[in-house]
C-alpha cells in the first residue's frame, strides 16, 4: 500500500486534472467549477476543518467517485440553505474499492454550493457504509 503522502500526492495530481476539465452536472443542469477551496476543505488544511489521516485518506479515494456522481447522476436529493448559500448534495449508490481485493457498496455523497453570481461549486465528498 502506497504511504499517506503519497496517495494524498497522488490525489492531488488527479484532482488538479480534473479542476481543468469541464464537468456538467445533469441534476443542476449546469457546469460545476472545481475549486481549491474544495480541496482545502477536503484535507483540512488552515481554516477548514481538521481531519484524521484516516478521513483525510478516505476523502481522497472518494474523488473520482465525486466526479462520477456530478457527471450522471440525474436528481438532486437534497438541498439546504445556511447562512445564506444554498447546497444541494448528489448522492449514490457506488461500489468502492476498500483495498486492493475487497470492493463494498456504499452511499457516496457530493455537495455543491451555489455562490452569489449562481455559479455552481464542488465542495465536498463523503461516504456512509450500508449495514
Amino acid at each position: 500500500m502506497p504511504s499517506f503522502k503519497k496517495e494524498i500526492q497522488l490525489a492531488k495530481t488527479w484532482y488538479d486534472k480534473w479542476r481543468k476539465r469541464k464537468t456538467y452536472s445533469p441534476a443542476l443542469k449546469s457546469n460545476v467549477r472545481i475549486s481549491l477551496k474544495a480541496w482545502n476543505h477536503l484535507v483540512g488544511n488552515q481554516g477548514h476543518k481538521k481531519r484524521s489521516f484516516k478521513d483525510k485518506y478516505r476523502r481522497m479515494k472518494l474523488l473520482k467517485y465525486a466526479e462520477q456522481i456530478i457527471t450522471t447522476s440525474t436528481t438532486v436529493q437534497n438541498i439546504t440553505v445556511k447562512h445564506g448559500i444554498k447546497y444541494y448534495a448528489l448522492e449514490a449508490m457506488i461500489e468502492v474499492n476498500i483495498s486492493k481485493n475487497q470492493k463494498e457498496f456504499r452511499k457516496v455523497r457530493v455537495i455543491i454550493y451555489e455562490d452569489k453570481k449562481g455559479d455552481k461549486i464542488f465542495y465536498s465528498v463523503m461516504d456512509k457504509r450500508q449495514k
